[in-house]
């Protein structure tokens, strides 16, 4: 996997697409996905969202601290 510059706050980030071809795979993560993210609804959950055919955020460092937090059981979604 190559080695990518940190992503900064504001910065678009694509996670994943979804596949426009008819397969048995209907989504691919994309090489930017941090580690450890397997599932769209957790990436949606921790604010993630569709533009077209790709799951993208504006926010990645807090995206993967969040999912930090996720994969230890310790998110607490802030409902306000």
């Amino acid at each position: 996997m190559p080695v990518t510059a940190p992503k900064a706050e504001g910065e678009r980030v694509v996670l994943g697409r979804r596949n426009k071809v008819s397969t048995m795979v209907p989504f691919r993560w994309s090489e930017e996905a941090p580690l450890g993210l397997n599932e769209v609804e957790w990436a949606e959950e921790l604010g993630a969202k569709w533009e077209g055919d790709e799951l993208v955020t504006y926010d990645y460092p807090t995206f993967v601290d969040l999912l930090e937090y996720y994969e230890k059981n310790e998110y607490q979604p802030d409902n306000d």
